[in-house]
């Protein structure tokens, strides 16, 4: 019967060949596609800034997103000292801090949670887009989502909810390693604010990240793993 089904799913995912499978070809997509994956986790990046501009009441002009998945978020206000920094600081934490409550999800029975934020997320993105590829990449995954919770079956959802899962997962963590060898714009503004070192930005997003994965993965992983 197609519709969306807004109870737990039922399909087994915890420690079993799903879960492995998805992460292992979510892995290979991180390490050998250059943009597919890149577009995902830029958007998620973008995200953050605009979750702080909203959380911190500078709002959101725009965001745009290029070709070879840079992307850029414009506040309708700069703010001060503090709301700076904190949309500064979120971007590079995002998509491992998504990846982890997507786990979370996941494990508590709720992949179709997962997809059903994605595509409110989606939405939200595709609003601000200034640019093409900003407006393409969000509508296309909030299209394909709906599609999904509307006639994919219960496995499909669990499958694509726990590959999103991971690539934000292990996407995240390779991206923020990569900041060692070319710090971050984000990094660079922190660090004149704060005197506090670009490579010690890269240090703790990467720490989050590393965290954001363990934690993540046993959540997927292991029958019964608890984060308390």
């Amino acid at each position: 019967m197609v519709g969306v089904d807004l109870a737990v799913n039922d399909v087994p995912i915890v420690g079993e060949p799903i879960a492995f499978g998805t992460g292992f070809i979510a892995l290979l997509l991180v390490l050998f596609s250059r943009y597919v994956i890149a577009y995902v986790n830029t958007l998620a990046h973008e995200g953050g800034h605009m979750l702080a501009n909203l959380v911190t009441l500078r709002g959101t002009e725009y965001w745009e997103l290029e070709d070879n998945a840079d992307g850029g978020t414009m506040p309708k206000n700069v703010g001060g000292w503090i709301r700076k920094n904190i949309g500064s600081f979120v971007g590079y934490a995002t998509p491992s801090l998504l990846g982890l409550a997507g786990a979370a999800l996941i494990a508590a029975g709720n992949p179709w949670a997962v997809l059903l934020a994605s595509i409110v997320f989606s939405v939200l993105a595709v609003a601000l887009s200034k640019n093409g590829l900003a407006f393409l990449i969000p509508a296309l995954i909030a299209l394909g989502f709906t599609w999904l919770l509307l006639a994919g079956s219960d496995t499909l959802q669990a499958a694509i909810a726990v590959g999103l899962a991971w690539v934000l997962l292990i996407g995240g963590l390779v991206k923020n390693v990569s900041l060692l060898q070319e710090p971050s714009q984000d990094g660079a503004n922190l660090a004149g604010r704060t005197l506090i070192p670009n490579f010690v930005w890269s240090l703790v997003w990467i720490f989050i990240a590393v965290v954001a994965l363990i934690v993540g993965g046993q959540l997927l992983l292991r029958p019964g793993y608890d984060i308390g």
